[in-house]
């Protein structure tokens, strides 16, 4: 793709955002960027990446000044329906996520992870296993390194290893992986999307444009999955403990990894015991990154020693201190209740749960039932907490705490020796945190803070 003396409009100056403003303004472009956010925090924003005097820009909203373009790169955490987009779709003028121009900026192959849980933790295996059998390998996307920091330092040896979410899959026209995958779907982002059905279409558009050449890999335990797998032009392999007949697939068999390849040989890789990171979502976790792997060339006999190094990902049930005989783990990726839930089953018991913050709209059914068996206390904070409270109420003991500090403050003094201490919001971040990794190592250095008792 060509962007040398066009006019880009940039919408969203967060990370994604500023990623692409130097990527474009560095490959030629004539560039505008456009926040919501205050002059001055976003003049600071620009000259810490380097840009004041390389971009315009324009602050506290968007006007007919982003419209003035070739097309519109749009960071994913901004709608696609905000009145200047109506407009500029109106005009006829081109909006792409970051990841699409990212594509068209880029080459080499391309594994690519969506899905509601687990796509951090799998992306992260899978650019590991890749690494023992590749030189070029760049691992980004919205696991926190936008695809356009390293785009165009890709050649055609470079393999691409993409966490992507349905917000970045929304604006895409051309973007196409060599290898897709959908961990699971679960309610998530009702906040955003009108319906589950909304949500689990634009999830969907990973294989917008694939065919017979590429393959997705999709979860055979959910129904779902086996329903739309028809609808696709790609090949299918599957990744889930009960796999059935389906192949090319990866299970685990007697506490063993077990690869059915294309014409439906068996191979047994190794013992789920070479795990290191907890959980049977984990186990799923390394059942769909070593079937990506295996596709994407990398040989059975190198695997097993990633798994057996492999610490897992911080934010996602990571051990964050023990103190006075109390175990921390910070969980701050629980970001919906089904994460929630997958948290509350893997942790030891008896456990106190810290839960709270921006609300996204979906069911509590089920991580209700989860907390009631699986906790003997909540501390609830944040924007949800009083529908959190409504659902809680009466079935599991509650605390309330107005700020994050007192709720941690407020779980420590409740906990007991041999209790875990767990943080798993099943709330977004956006109402105390500018994401989930900084609410994560905010309760890091709250715990390092606490004193022994």
């Amino acid at each position: 793709m060509e962007v040398a003396g066009k006019n880009i409009s940039i919408i969203g100056a967060a990370k994604s955002g500023l990623s692409a403003a130097r990527s474009l303004v560095k490959s030629g472009a004539k560039v505008f960027v456009s926040d919501i956010q205050p002059e001055s925090k976003l003049k600071s924003s620009l000259e810490r990446e380097h840009l004041l005097g390389q971009v315009d820009y324009e602050a506290g909203g968007h006007t007919e000044k982003v419209l003035h373009a070739d097309f519109i790169v749009l960071s994913p955490g901004v709608r696609t329906d905000i009145p200047m987009l109506l407009e500029a779709a109106a005009r006829n003028i081109p909006v792409y996520s970051e990841i699409e121009i990212a594509y068209r900026m880029s080459h080499g192959r391309r594994l690519v992870i969506t899905g509601s849980n687990g796509k951090t933790t799998t992306t992260t295996l899978l650019a590991e296993f890749c690494r023992r059998q590749f030189d070029e390998v760049f691992l980004g996307g919205n696991i926190g390194i936008p695809i356009m920091e390293f785009a165009t330092e890709t050649t055609d040896r470079s393999l691409q290893v993409l966490e992507v979410s349905s917000f970045q899959l929304e604006t895409i026209s051309a973007f196409k992986p060599d290898i897709a995958v959908i961990t699971n779907f679960f309610e998530n982002h009702l906040d955003r999307y009108p319906s589950y059905n909304a949500y689990i279409a634009a999830k969907k558009r990973i294989a917008l444009n694939m065919g017979s050449n590429e393959t997705i890999v999709l979860n055979a335990d959910q129904q779902l999955m086996r329903e739309m797998a028809d609808e696709l032009a790609c090949q299918k392999a599957w990744f889930g403990w009960q796999v059935d007949n389906l192949k090319p697939s990866m299970t685990v068999i007697n506490d063993e990894f077990v690869y059915t390849d294309h014409t439906g040989n068996k191979h047994r890789l190794f013992p789920t015991s070479s795990v290191r990171i907890i959980g049977r979502h984990n186990l799923e976790n390394v059942m769909c990154a070593a079937l990506v792997a295996i596709l994407a060339g990398v040989a059975n006999d190198q695997l097993e020693a990633v798994v057996k190094d492999f610490p897992g990902v911080e934010h996602r049930l990571e051990w964050a201190g023990e103190i006075s005989g109390i175990t921390f783990i910070n969980d701050s990726k629980g970001t919906n209740c089904a994460a929630s839930i997958t948290a509350l089953q893997a942790c030891k018991q008896p456990l106190i749960l810290l839960a709270g913050g921006r609300d996204k709209g979906t069911d509590l059914a089920d991580w209700v039932a989860a907390v009631r068996t699986r906790s003997r206390g909540v501390v609830l904070f944040g924007e949800a907490r009083d529908r959190f409270r409504s659902a809680l109420e009466g079935l599991v003991p509650l605390k309330m705490a107005t700020t994050f500090d007192q709720a941690l403050a407020t779980a420590y003094q409740w906990a007991e020796a041999g209790d875990t201490v767990l943080l798993s919001p099943a709330c977004s971040s956006y109402d105390q945190f500018p994401n989930f990794e900084v609410r994560g190592e905010t309760f890091k250095k709250l715990v390092k803070a606490l004193a022994p008792r």
